[in-house]
């Protein structure tokens, strides 16, 4: 039986190594399977909170709830969740993960009450907090170490792409067939990211240490605890993600109270930001011999920041429309360093605890970010709190920038080679 499964003689070899270009078609389908993935999760996040609202008449409070419920899973285990990744391999728990989350979004589509359309919410919260970290830890076992800054490049481009059609497509299915049918559209999009996942070929790595599940993800822990620039670009990545959830707040206000434009204004904002995004994730890849190094990534916070400033600063509306588009392409090139630096400074075969850790971190600042968005632009007024807001990712990459030219050098190291 060994052999039926042995390569015909003559046939050609297939490389594990994928190459971050369109001219491969297991990448070019990648991006085309997260793209449509990104899409239908924005799909059904807008959706669930009207769903609740329209379908059961639930109160503030009730959808307040369905939101925690979708929300919260991500902040609290995706750091257990990391060890599974990093025991399973980032490709088979990406595929478990994407096939949880079409069978909640199913489950959200048949939901009759709303208390089944809350456990269907926390278990697709809980499939998203595996398949964060299993995202994360993908592209390092399927690209050469130097292309992972073009690969995590072009699959940010295709998230960011369903932050600019996903409202879109949520609109289309509302209007053509009701609620239903954007959970459905979500379910659809997970299983073509299961199709484009499924043939991808893993480099070899080393074999996590497995001495007990507890001890796997305390040993995580350690290494986050004990590595300084594992926690330098935490912080940095957090701190930009404060600024960034706490924008939510301030973009619909400073579109009504500054600029004293309708709700569109804000949407159209959104999409010049997204363009950037897009952009930008097409551009990386050309530069990546230049963008390498903890300066970078201090320098992209710093201007990320900038960029909130200036979108936010202005009263008037085509420098707004440049800030934005300016937010989007720096909000970009922040990501894509941040995902890479995380991927070469930490050990391979611990890449899904990481990136756990990092996930949880993450969401439980955007969780705090709202409120205390909230309190500043009550306390400042909208100008003033939007550009103390964007001041925490302007801080945190001066003070990155700091420490970077005290400790030299500024070079991120590679991480350790798998034979």
């Amino acid at each position: 039986m060994r052999g039926f499964f042995r390569r015909p003689r003559g046939a050609p070899r297939v490389s594990p190594v994928v190459r971050p270009s369109f001219r491969d078609a297991r990448f070019g389908l990648l991006v085309a399977g997260e793209s449509v993935n990104s899409i239908g999760g924005w799909a059904s996040a807008i959706v669930l909170w009207g769903f609740a609202a329209y379908r059961f008449n639930a109160s503030s409070y009730a959808v307040s709830l369905t939101i925690v419920c979708w929300a919260a899973p991500p902040a609290v285990f995706s750091p257990f969740l990391g060890v599974w990744v990093d025991r399973i391999g980032p490709k088979m728990a990406l595929v478990t993960a994407y096939i949880a989350a079409a069978g909640a979004a199913l489950g959200m589509a048949a939901a009759g009450s709303l208390a089944i359309l809350d456990i269907a919410a926390v278990s697709y919260g809980i499939a998203r907090a595996l398949a964060g970290p299993a995202g994360s830890a993908l592209p390092p076992r399927i690209v050469a170490d130097d292309d992972l800054l073009a690969a995590n490049a072009l699959l940010g481009g295709a998230s960011s792409a369903g932050a600019v059609v996903g409202p879109l497509a949520a609109s289309a299915a509302l209007a053509l067939s009701g609620f239903p049918a954007a959970f459905i559209l979500d379910a659809v999009s997970y299983l073509i990211g299961v199709a484009v996942v499924l043939p991808l070929s893993l480099r070899p790595a080393r074999p996590p240490e497995q001495s007990g599940w507890h001890r796997d993800f305390l040993n995580g822990l350690k290494l986050v605890v004990r590595h300084r620039k594992i926690q330098l670009i935490m912080v940095m990545s957090a701190a930009v993600t404060f600024t960034s959830a706490a924008f939510l707040v301030v973009e619909p206000l400073y579109a009504r109270h500054v600029l004293h434009r309708p709700p569109s204004q804000f949407a159209l904002f959104e999409a010049a930001a997204g363009i950037g995004a897009i952009l930008a994730s097409l551009i990386i890849p050309r530069l990546k011999g230049r963008l390498n190094g903890r300066r970078v990534l201090g320098a992209s916070g710093t201007c990320y920041g900038l960029a909130a400033c200036l979108f936010a600063g202005t009263t008037f509306v085509p420098v707004a429309y440049v800030g934005a588009f300016t937010w989007g392409v720096t909000g970009a090139v922040f990501g894509t360093i941040t995902i890479t630096a995380l991927q070469h400074t930490s050990p391979q075969q611990a890449h899904g605890r990481i990136m756990g850790v990092t996930t949880a971190i993450n969401s439980w600042v955007e969780t705090l970010a709202l409120p205390v968005g909230g309190l500043t632009l009550a306390t400042l007024g909208t100008r003033a709190g939007a550009v103390t807001l964007a001041g925490v990712a302007v801080l945190a990459g001066l003070i990155n920038l700091t420490i970077v030219t005290r400790d030299e050098p500024g070079q991120v190291t590679a991480p350790p080679s798998s034979s």
